[in-house]
């Protein structure tokens, strides 16, 4: 079964389209069902990630990059800021399954057959 990271902001701005047949899993990043409202002291600045600086510093420097961030490699290149940190702080990137997908030759239709 086929397995797809999209995002909120994916989803909002662009939409997803998958061309395939049967069933897919597709995890979206930053929905949630609910979301507490956390009442935090202090000022903002003072506030800590959830992850160490050194991921976006591998992140912004090239060594942490995502598998489909090269469109001429993959059949997919996000459009959208593609790191996203989980709340167990993994980082995740954008990504399309392409198990599945239907040949431009099965998808086209007949126009001479109306």
């Amino acid at each position: 079964m086929p397995n797809h990271i999209t995002s909120v902001i994916e989803i909002r701005e662009g939409g997803i389209l998958l061309a395939a047949s049967g069933s897919h899993v597709i995890r979206v990043l930053g929905a949630l069902k609910e979301t507490p409202l956390l009442a935090l002291g202090g000022a903002k600045e003072d506030m800590v990630s959830r992850v160490p600086d050194s991921v976006y510093e591998g992140y912004y420097n090239g060594s942490l990059s995502g598998p489909q961030q090269d469109p001429a490699a993959e059949p997919f290149n996000p459009r959208v800021a593609s790191l996203f940190i989980t709340r167990t702080g993994e980082p995740l990137f954008l990504q399309r399954d392409p198990a599945g997908e239907i040949d431009s030759e099965d998808s086209e239709t007949d126009d001479d057959a109306s």
